[in-house]
C-alpha cells in the first residue's frame, strides 16, 4: 500500500547499525521525516545524509531523522562509519520487507535519469569516499520521505518522480521540523 497524507504508519522495527532494535514508535510525540534510501554505498544518499548531518541543527528539538537502507548490518554499518556519529536514526531493510509493504519504487529509468543529470553530484561523493564498492540490495529504488508529525500522522509523503535521488528540499524538511 502506498504512503498518503493522513496515514499512520504501522509499527516498523528493524536493527540500528549496531545490531539493536529500534521501533518507530520510538519517536512517538516527535516530527519525524522517514526516508526510505537505496543502498549503503549510494553516493546520493550519502551525500543527504552528510548535509543532514552537518546542518542538523537547523531543524527544529522535536524533530528527528529515520533513514531506512536496503543493505545487510555489516554493509550499512561499513559505511555509516564514514560519517562518524550521527545525530539521527540508521536501520538496515535487508529482506526489503517495509519497501514491499509501502510500495517503494524500482525503477531503472529513474536510475539513468539520476546518472545524466546528477552526475556532477557524484564527484563530491567519490571524493569524500562515499563510493558503492559492494553493492548489496538493489541498487534502482528510487527513494521516498515521509514526514510524520507529533500524532504520528502522515502530514506529506513523497515518492521519487524525477529520479532515484528525488527528495523533498532540505527547506521543506526544516520548516516542518519547526
Amino acid at each position: 500500500m502506498k504512503i498518503k497524507k493522513g496515514d499512520r504508519i504501522e509499527e516498523i522495527s528493524l536493527p540500528k547499525i549496531d545490531g539493536t532494535i529500534f521501533n518507530l514508535s520510538e519517536t512517538k510525540g516527535k516530527k519525524v521525516l522517514l526516508t526510505f534510501y537505496r543502498i549503503a554505498g549510494c553516493s546520493f544518499c550519502n551525500l543527504r545524509l552528510n548535509e543532514f548531518k552537518r546542518r542538523f541543527q537547523e531543524f527544529g528539538e522535536n524533530f528527528t531523522h529515520v533513514g531506512i537502507f536496503h543493505s545487510p548490518i555489516n554493509n550499512l554499518e561499513s559505511y555509516m562509519n564514514k560519517h562518524g556519529t550521527l545525530p539521527f536514526i540508521i536501520l538496515a531493510d535487508e529482506s526489503f520487507k517495509y519497501y514491499k509493504k509501502y510500495e517503494i519504487e524500482r525503477s531503472l529509468s529513474k536510475l539513468l535519469a539520476a546518472m545524466i543529470f546528477k552526475a556532477h553530484k557524484i564527484f563530491p561523493a567519490l571524493i569524500k569516499g562515499y563510493i558503492p564498492f559492494s553493492i548489496k540490495g538493489y541498487f534502482d529504488i528510487a527513494v521516498t520521505d515521509i514526514l510524520i508529525n507529533e500524532k504520528g500522522l502522515v502530514e506529506e509523503v513523497y515518492y521519487a518522480k524525477k529520479d532515484i535521488a528525488d527528495h523533498f528540499s532540505f527547506d521543506k524538511i526544516k520548516e516542518f521540523s519547526l
